[in-house]
């Protein structure tokens, strides 16, 4: 299986509302997989950027939710191949923004995994052996990244690499 590298930085000041129709509110990333490929979810680095200054300290929560609906996306990065020699990724990507946004249920109740850090230091999160979140083939499934507790401050912005493996 080949492994692939994906980074992005969210806009500023995002909110902790849950998303719905053509506002991302929370939601900053969503994984996506393809007709003819899902992916497991390998590794997930996030921080927080505050342009020149220091990021306000405060507890920031991010949860993992499985989207069943693309959504229209507006903005997609494309994953690199963490072996150059390896075939390029077959999965849709990472979208990052939309005019609609991806369908899920984006209660508390349907989050798979819950990541809690301070904004002034990061978290660095390996999914190896049993700790597997697994995204099924399929154009409208997805692992979206949204902000559940606190809203980041203006100017304020999410980092976020994940690695997933095809």
């Amino acid at each position: 299986m080949a492994r692939y590298l994906t980074t992005v930085v969210s806009t500023a000041a995002i909110v902790a509302t849950a998303p719905s129709g053509g506002s991302a509110n929370a939601l900053f990333a969503n994984l996506n997989a393809s007709a003819t490929s899902g992916h497991k979810l390998r590794r997930v680095t996030l921080g927080v950027v505050a342009g020149a200054s220091v990021p306000t300290s405060q507890q920031l929560l991010v949860a993992v939710v499985r989207t069943t609906a693309r959504g229209t996306a507006t903005a997609t990065v494309t994953p690199k191949a963490m072996d150059p020699n390896g075939p390029p990724s077959s999965i849709t990507g990472l979208d990052t923004a939309w005019s609609a946004v991806p369908t899920a249920t984006w209660t508390a109740s349907n989050w798979l995994y819950q990541i809690p850090f301070n904004s002034q230091s990061g978290v660095d999160l390996p999914f190896e052996l049993l700790e597997e979140l697994i995204c099924p083939t399929g154009v409208a499934n997805g692992l979206a990244f949204i902000n559940t507790t606190n809203a980041l401050p203006a100017g304020h912005s999410y980092s976020l690499t994940v690695e997933h493996e095809e």
